[in-house]
């Protein structure tokens, strides 16, 4: 048990990166990102926990052990932090930098230094390439870089001539300076970008959700795989097979319903509930409506507690779907819808979920007019775009929990 301990928690280190923070990094970034690790770390723990049911560990050790290490890693983080931020604003552990822009983006960004004396960055120079160019320009640099210890140059990328750009290149590597280039991508918003080299040629990958990135993706994955496995064996092990009968004795036809839905990239998957109608020809093409002839006795109970998307999480399981995401649509929903509104396909960006930001906030069931789709989309690329491990435990938890626990 202490050695899957430690190896899982270096692999999730690995994953999560808890300590890869940088000077812009917020207080609680950093706190989220230790919580996240914790988190995670306990979910590895409990379902290792579930599988070794022939050992008995103490449970009492497992408690007391996540308890003083949250508090001690918390605490250890924070005194951490308040003291880099203090010095630094006191002048410690700082960085001159010279910043390379047009004059509208080097306001905007040494505004923004000025105003965050906590990072440390101390701005000494500012060039604006359109009026300084060549030989004025290099012999600038040169000397407020050999009268002033410089640690980091900002460039702007609209602000690139390819012959200054090698000159800024070989001077900053040659003076051990750290170049950082100021993406001017202007009314065009992405969530993180990353270098990709092709042999001489390097190319900025945009991401457009912070689902792109592999790491987050474990995440996710990981978190899936352990909530799934912990619902299937401890609640669908016993509560389906009581659906099951309950199903057969009201109606005849099979317990699991599939149906083709669209996932994650345009892709059609098979997704399963519990059977809520009697078997009928048009159920991949009409949608179940109010006091719908079709519905079974028990199929308007499974209906009103959502009993029925329990299978759902065998999809999860396999890989087809999340705990969290926007629900996955009928395939003739998504050919209507996908041409009416705005930016709809962006939410197959990623996987569908059982339940989603748009279910949490009471958009679920019957789509009745235009206007309640549009309202779903709209939350569903709120979630595609912000997605973050906390944002998908509000949600679980909204679902979950009675409206009056919940904060109003």
């Amino acid at each position: 048990m202490l050695l899957y301990i430690n190896l899982s928690w270096l692999l999730l280190i690995g994953a999560v990166k808890p300590y890869s923070v940088s000077r812009t990094s917020s207080y609680l970034s950093v706190i989220k990102l230790i919580l996240k690790m914790v988190g995670f770390h306990i979910l590895l723990v409990f379902a290792y926990y579930v599988f070794q049911q022939n050992y008995r560990y103490s449970r009492e050790l497992l408690l007391l052990l996540y308890s003083t290490f949250i508090i001690s890693s918390t605490l250890f983080h924070t005194l951490l932090f308040l003291i880099i931020k203090r010095a630094r604003r006191e002048g410690y552990n700082y960085r001159n930098i010279i910043i390379v822009a047009n004059q509208s983006k080097y306001e905007e960004v040494r505004s923004f230094f000025g105003s965050q004396p906590e990072y440390g960055y101390h701005v000494i120079l500012v060039i604006d390439p359109t009026e300084m160019k060549g030989s004025d320009f290099t012999r600038s640099i040169t000397k407020v870089c050999t009268d002033n210890e410089i640690h980091e140059l900002f460039y702007s990328m609209s602000a690139m001539d390819q012959e200054t750009l090698n000159f800024i290149f070989e001077f900053a590597e040659t003076n051990l300076i750290k170049i950082r280039l100021i993406a001017d991508f202007k009314g065009i918003g992405f969530n993180g970008i990353e270098l990709e080299n092709h042999d001489s040629t390097a190319i900025i990958k945009v991401h457009a959700t912070p689902l792109d990135e592999w790491d987050k993706q474990l995440t996710k994955r990981l978190f899936d795989t352990v909530f799934s496995i912990i619902v299937i064996v401890f609640i669908l092990s016993w509560l389906l097979p009581i659906l099951a009968i309950a199903i057969k004795l009201t109606s005849k036809g099979p317990i699991i319903f599939t149906q083709k839905r669209t996932g994650r990239d345009n892709e059609v998957f098979t997704c399963y509930k519990l059977r809520t109608m009697r078997v009928n020809a048009e159920s991949d093409l009409m949608q179940a409506t109010k006091n719908d002839a079709r519905i079974t006795s028990i199929g308007k109970y499974l209906r009103k507690t959502s009993l029925d998307e329990l299978p759902q999480f065998f999809n999860v399981l396999i890989g087809n779907m999340s705990v969290v995401g926007p629900r996955p649509l009928m395939l003739k929903h998504t050919e209507d819808y996908m041409g009416e509104i705005s930016n709809f396909m962006v939410r197959h960006h990623i996987k569908p979920g059982i339940t989603g930001l748009a279910q949490s906030h009471g958009y679920r069931g019957e789509i009745n007019d235009f206007e309640s789709i549009n309202k779903r989309i709209k939350l569903d690329l709120f979630y595609v775009r912000n997605w973050s491990f906390w944002l998908d435990v509000k949600i679980i938890l909204r679902t979950i929990l009675p409206k009056k626990w919940l904060p109003k």
